[in-house]
């Protein structure tokens, strides 16, 4: 049982101005102290934090004058309880490096991120966490700070007169050219893309690889590596061996190699456009080639506001293989987003069987040692 009070602390707002109107404080102060004592106490901190009269209340019966947090609380008690502490203050953002509440800088955006030295918890010698760091490509480095922030920001100024600059900064669109062994000798020309957005209260990330023809035409193993996220990944040794001949002997089966068999798909039919969804994380994508143009995109659902305990953010670690998210209609974070599917082309094996790569009396299927967590 948890109170479900929402605070509003350091939004810039007058009290006054605040609408502060409960049916929990119409009821008798004796059955809302009952209420209370039947919640954890970090519910009875934020609850005695929501107004004036709730903090009276509290304070002079379940808190007993001290609203401390237990020291017992674990990591992510403590992080979900900061979390929304801070939910109407768009200037703070939880550091679960060090579980303290720090404050955001205007210049801090995922096209340019805060240099892990200048954070009020950096201490030389220890990088930050992996889970806080998942989305790092050609320069566009996304912290879960970041979308932390961004969500917050686009709830608050829908509700508040917020100044959106800095969500303007966070959710500005990123483009770098790539650079590789085919670019650098001009056999291709090639330009990364992201462009974050925010829609229904998630945060999503469309990301583009564009490779086109310079000096030769564009084939597979000119795309070099292409990681669409820690799970879905090509490169040039999928399609060489080590002697330089064409090897395609992945088994078709296992989604890790879903991108694989959808690139493969795309050049096999020049100018249909392929796609295909990761089992693991929230990660839509589509493949289209032509000899003169090969075209990557993905579109990924970093999920709502929370902690990086949140199924959603985990699903991205590479780490982490989850069929929590596996449920999803296919297309389903490209639509939201606001991109329809149109006429693209599902792309699976011959012998796809859903379902045929879960571990079988504890044994990874096709060889694969890593770790695969059921839900």
């Amino acid at each position: 049982m948890s109170l479900t009070l929402r605070l509003q602390l350091g939004n810039g707002e007058p009290s006054a101005q605040r609408d502060l109107t409960s049916r929990l404080l119409d009821l008798p102060v004796e059955l809302v102290i009952a209420i209370a004592a039947q919640v954890p106490r970090p519910d009875q901190i934020l609850a005695s934090q929501t107004c004036r009269a709730l903090r009276n209340i509290l304070c002079d019966s379940v808190l007993s004058g001290d609203d401390h947090l237990p020291v017992n609380l674990s990591m992510e008690e403590r992080t979900e309880f900061l979390l929304h502490l801070s939910r109407g203050s768009p200037c703070q953002w939880v550091c679960e490096e060090c579980t303290e509440l720090h404050w955001a800088y205007m210049h801090d955006t995922p096209a340019k991120p805060l240099s892990e030295g200048y954070l009020p918890c950096f201490f030389p010698g220890y990088g930050q966490r992996q889970d806080l760091n998942l989305h790092s490509i050609y320069g566009f480095k996304l912290n879960h700070r970041h979308v932390q922030l961004a969500l917050k920001h686009t709830r608050l100024a829908a509700t508040e007169a917020l100044d959106t600059t800095y969500l303007q900064k966070l959710l500005q669109p990123y483009q770098k050219r790539i650079r590789s062994r085919y670019t650098r000798k001009h056999l291709v020309d090639a330009d990364f893309s992201a462009h974050p957005k925010v829609v229904d209260g998630r945060f999503l990330v469309k990301t583009t690889f564009d490779f086109r023809e310079g000096y030769d035409k564009v084939c597979r193993e000119y795309l070099g590596t292409v990681a669409l996220c820690g799970h879905q990944i090509i490169q040039a040794s999928d399609v060489l061996n080590w002697r330089g001949q064409l090897s395609d002997s992945h088994n078709d089966l296992h989604p890790l190699y879903a991108l694989l068999i959808t690139v493969r798909a795309a050049f096999q039919s020049p100018g249909r456009e392929f796609c295909g969804r990761c089992e693991f994380c929230g990660t839509d994508f589509s493949v289209k080639a032509t000899p003169e143009r090969v075209t990557v995109r993905a579109w990924k659902d970093f999920g709502p506001e929370g902690t990086t305990y949140d199924p959603y953010w985990r699903s991205h670690l590479s780490r982490v293989f989850s069929t929590r998210t596996a449920c999803r209609m296919d297309g389903s974070i490209r639509e939201l987003y606001g991109e329809d599917k149109g006429q693209a082309i599902r792309a699976t094996g011959a012998d796809y069987v859903p379902g045929s790569w879960i571990w079988v009396d504890g044994i990874p299927p096709f060889g694969v040692s890593r770790r695969l967590e059921l839900d």
